[in-house]
C-alpha cells in the first residue's frame, strides 16, 4: 500500500512557482527580482526555502550567474509550462465574457470553399468569428474552440446539435475542359475522364464517396473507382476545376464555382444521408454569440443555395 505523499513540499514549490520560472528564464535572482519586482534578497531567500522543503538543490550559484540542476532544469520547466497554462486558461476565460467572440472549428474543405469568402460578412452581422480548421471533430472539453461546423449523420449526443442544411452529392467538371460543351452524364462511366476522390470522407465515414455516390444511384455493380486521389474535399473540387477530371462535389463546396464559371454539373445530383450540421455545447448554445452565428449561417446558406 502507497505511503501517503507529504504535501508540505509540494505546496511549498505551487506558491514559489514564480520566482523559480523568472529565475529560470532569466539565470539570475537579480534579473529575476527585476521582472518580479522583488528585492534580490528576497528571490534568493525565497529559492533556498524551496531547496530546503524539497531537500534538492535546484541551482548551481556562480558570482554573477545561477544555473539549474537537473533536478532544478525538471521542476522549472513544470513551472513554466503551469503558469502558461494557466495564462492562457485565463484568457479563454476572460473571452467568455464577450459572448459575441466565436471561436468556430470547420473542415479545411468548408473553410476553403465557402466560410473565409463570407466572413466579412460575419464581423457586419455583429459578431467575432474565428476559424479553427480541423481534419477532425474537436473536444469541447479543452474550450479551445465555441462550436462546429460539422458534416455529417448526427444527431451528437452530449452536444446542442442544429441542422444547417441537407447535403447533395454532385459531380463537377471544370468548364475549360468542355471547351464550351455540354457535359454528359455519359463521362461519368466512359473511363476515358478521370474520377478524382477525396480519401477525408473514406477516413471518416461520412457518405461523401464516389462508392456512396454510386449506391445512391443504384449503380454498385461495376462503377468506375477514382483514379486520382487527394487528402481533401477542396483539392479535388480544385483538380476539377484545373482540368484533372471529374470531382464529386457536395452542397455548399461547389456553388461558388459553379456560380462564376468554373465547374459545370455532370450527372443526377443525389441527396446524401449526412449534412451540415452546427454543434456546440448546452451552456453555450443560448449565448447572444451562438444565436447570432447560428442564423448567420442558416442566411449564408439560403443565399448560397439561392443563387445557385
Amino acid at each position: 500500500m502507497n505511503e501517503p505523499r507529504n504535501s508540505l513540499p509540494l505546496e511549498k514549490l505551487v506558491q514559489s512557482m514564480t520566482v523559480l520560472a523568472a529565475v529560470y528564464r532569466q539565470q539570475s535572482f537579480a534579473g529575476a527580482a527585476q521582472e518580479l519586482g522583488l528585492d534580490p534578497s528576497g528571490v534568493s531567500h525565497r529559492i533556498r526555502s524551496l531547496e530546503e522543503a524539497l531537500d534538492l538543490v535546484l541551482f548551481e550559484r556562480t558570482t554573477r550567474r545561477v544555473h539549474p540542476t537537473r533536478a532544478g532544469t525538471l521542476l522549472c520547466g513544470a513551472a513554466v509550462r503551469s503558469l502558461d497554462e494557466a495564462a492562457r486558461a485565463l484568457d479563454a476565460a476572460r473571452d467568455l465574457r464577450s459572448e459575441t467572440s466565436i471561436r468556430l472549428s470547420v473542415l479545411s474543405a468548408l473553410a476553403m470553399k465557402w466560410l473565409i469568402p463570407r466572413m466579412p460578412d460575419a464581423q457586419r452581422a455583429g459578431f467575432d468569428l474565428s476559424v479553427d480548421v480541423r481534419e477532425e471533430p474537436v473536444s469541447f472539453e479543452t474550450g479551445d474552440v465555441d462550436a462546429g461546423f460539422r458534416f455529417g449523420a448526427g444527431p451528437y449526443p452530449g452536444l446542442h446539435a442544429t441542422r444547417l442544411a441537407p447535403c447533395d452529392l454532385q459531380p463537377v467538371i471544370g468548364s475549360r475542359m468542355m471547351r464550351n460543351r455540354k457535359p454528359d452524364e455519359t463521362l461519368l462511366r466512359d473511363g476515358r475522364t478521370p474520377l478524382l476522390g477525396a480519401r477525408g470522407a473514406e477516413k471518416f465515414g461520412t457518405d461523401g464517396t464516389w462508392a456512396d455516390y454510386w449506391r445512391l444511384l443504384g449503380r454498385d455493380a461495376d462503377s468506375p473507382n477514382p483514379r486520382i486521389g487527394f487528402d481533401r474535399s477542396d483539392l479535388a473540387i480544385q483538380g476539377a476545376v484545373g482540368g484533372l477530371g471529374i470531382a464529386l462535389g457536395r452542397t455548399l463546396l461547389i456553388e461558388d464555382d459553379i456560380r462564376h464559371g468554373l465547374l459545370l454539373p455532370v450527372g443526377p445530383r443525389m441527396r446524401a444521408t449526412s449534412a451540415w450540421w452546427l454543434v456546440t455545447t448546452p451552456e453555450l448554445a443560448g449565448t447572444e454569440g451562438m444565436q447570432l452565428l447560428r442564423a448567420w449561417l442558416k442566411e449564408q446558406i439560403r443565399l448560397t443555395l439561392l443563387a445557385s
